[in-house]
């Protein structure tokens, strides 16, 4: 029996870069986008695991960039992207009617200043809120889908996971877990309706 369903942040719940979450902090650093996010997915990795602040994060990324343009500046356009999607935010209210919500986001440690805007506590409990810079662990490895379903007390069976990236849901569903690839609100809806086998609402 599903017992708990874990959403994915950016992407999901917030705007992505893919989607032009970034848009504004590339047009200021006046560099092509396909160059500019394979550069920021990469430095990402340690920033999301809590090895490095933001700020060195951002940094790196200028400095491999080349960029002599401002941080402060960058950075100020870094905390505006990612905006909330309502829909979303509206399906997970739904949901947590009937089961346990949960929330696993690879972030920095800028996650809580960034939440001011979004407000994810005012859905998801702050214990259930699990945030990689925090965790020293990220997706796609399995060690932190463990550690979060030690927390929850749950067995992987029991839970569904939300995540727009494949190499995120391939590990969920390796270890046991239902799994949902999220593309838009409306066929998420629809495959969780598939997954439980019932309507839901």
């Amino acid at each position: 029996m599903i017992k708990t369903i874990i959403f994915d942040n950016n992407g999901v719940l917030t705007s992505s870069c893919q989607d032009g979450a970034l848009d504004k902090l590339v047009a200021y650093l006046e560099v092509p986008k396909e160059e500019f996010l394979p550069i920021w997915e990469r430095e990402a990795l340690d920033v999301d695991e809590g090895k490095i602040t933001s700020e060195q994060f951002i940094r790196n990324v200028l400095k491999t960039l080349k960029s002599d343009k401002d941080f402060e500046i960058c950075r100020k356009y870094y905390w505006s992207s990612y905006e909330p999607k309502q829909d979303v935010r509206d399906f997970a209210k739904r949901l947590d009617e009937k089961f346990e919500i949960a929330f696993l986001t690879n972030f920095s440690d800028d996650f809580w200043k960034f939440n001011e805007k979004w407000k994810l506590d005012e859905i998801f409990p702050k214990e259930k809120m699990f945030i990689s810079a925090e965790m020293k662990m990220r997706k796609p490895h399995e060690d932190i889908y463990y550690a979060v379903l030690e927390k929850l007390g749950r067995k992987p069976e029991e839970v569904i996971f939300v995540d727009d990236k494949l190499e995120n849901i391939e590990t969920a569903k390796k270890i046991g877990m239902q799994t949902i690839q999220f593309k838009t609100c409306e066929e998420a809806e629809k495959d969780l309706e598939k997954i439980l086998e019932y309507d839901y609402v």
